[in-house]
């Protein structure tokens, strides 16, 4: 799922490649925008050519599923392996008519059902990626206004008006807490451009940072602690420190450093310490990182992959070399966090179309710098 777990931590269960090696690249017919899933033996991901597709390891299409519009999302994998992607159907819908729509398909690739919400006209007509709780809840925005929560047979369990844009999927706390970056200034519901909590129920429990937030997703600690936009955020929704001026969704490292892109334009990847100082930058324009089980740091940025020592010192670079996208486009590779498989290779979308595999080198080196 999106950002590797419900927490939104980034850290991966796995260990990124020693030298990289493109093993194999999959063109879809759109750009690919979101990062994908892996489980079950599979690779899912999203295109805005509007499909799901499913691959195995070697990069070879076992299905497609086709939905009602453009995908920019990261699908999520149930316990038993159903694929649950947030889009909308039919796209562009006008007030009062069919909008967000998430899709339920089985491993086979048929479809299990579909949830369509209405669109009420203060929100966009797509649902953002989703997130399953614990207890197999699936939590979705509308990209608007709400926050939805719902059952894994495909009822709807209750939504919410935050009163702000949700731009970003909803992060689950281990103690069943919702939160979501809400961006909006002049607020309508329950809390405007600010960090919003929800009880598991729905119900509003607190928001914290008026006029901070921006569009950003928060990530939640091992102690609870919550991280969004520069802040961090105690359970109670008190401040526990600021360092604002961070745009990102935050990462959270197995010894608890904090990683993200620094400034609206990912102009730098930092380092922050669990007491709010800087620890580190690296000057990369990047949107955000995944942290590997060894607390390696890898993301993209203009068309290279980044392997970062928890020092901040460069461990490899990997030139993926796109073909088809304007060279100035910052988002080539670097709009999707890297998702690192079970068998150590790294997956990751490009606005050309392509999902990229970057696996183990066992041969000569090509296209990679050590620095």
């Amino acid at each position: 799922m999106f950002h590797q777990n419900p927490q939104h931590t980034g850290l991966s269960s796995f260990l990124g490649p020693a030298v990289p090696f493109l093993t194999w690249k999959f063109q879809t017919s759109g750009r690919v925008d979101s990062p994908p899933a892996v489980g079950h033996g599979r690779i899912y991901l999203t295109s805005e050519d509007g499909n799901v597709y499913a691959l195995n390891p070697q990069g070879v299409l076992q299905w497609k599923f086709r939905t009602g519009g453009p995908l920019r999302t990261t699908p999520a994998i149930g316990s038993d392996g159903t694929v649950y992607v947030g889009g909308c159907g039919p796209c562009g819908s006008t007030s009062g008519s069919p909008a967000g729509v998430l899709y339920a398909i089985n491993p086979g690739g048929q479809l299990k059902w579909i949830v369509t919400i209405a669109n009420t006209g203060e929100g966009i007509d797509r649902l953002s990626s989703p997130t399953i709780g614990a207890d197999g809840t699936i939590y979705v925005s509308d990209v608007g206004f709400r926050v939805i929560a719902i059952s894994p047979g495909g009822a709807i369990k209750w939504q919410v008006s935050t009163g702000g844009e949700v731009v970003d999927p909803p992060s689950i706390a281990h103690d069943g807490t919702v939160y979501v970056g809400v961006d909006d200034p002049t607020p309508s519901g329950a809390c405007g451009q600010c960090l919003a909590a929800l009880n598991p129920d729905g119900t509003f429990k607190w928001g914290a940072l008026p006029h901070a937030v921006g569009f950003s997703s928060p990530s939640v600690g091992a102690d609870g602690t919550i991280y969004i936009a520069g802040y961090a955020v105690n359970p109670d929704g008190t401040v526990k420190w600021a360092n604002p001026g961070t745009f990102s969704s935050p990462s959270i490292g197995p010894d608890g450093i904090i990683y993200g892109s620094v400034g609206a334009d990912g102009d730098g990847v930092y380092a922050i310490k669990p007491n709010g100082t800087v620890q580190w930058t690296f000057p990369a324009k990047t949107t955000g990182v995944t942290i590997g089980s060894d607390a390696t740091i890898y993301f993209g940025s203009s068309g290279i992959l980044y392997a970062l020592t928890p020092n901040g010192a460069v461990k490899w670079s990997f030139t993926v070399g796109f073909t088809g996208c304007p060279p100035d486009l910052v988002t080539l590779i670097s709009a999707c966090d890297p998702v690192i498989g079970s068998n150590g290779t790294i997956y990751m979308g490009s606005a050309d179309g392509n999902l990229y595999a970057i696996g183990q080198q066992n041969g000569p080196v090509t296209a990679i710098t050590y620095q």
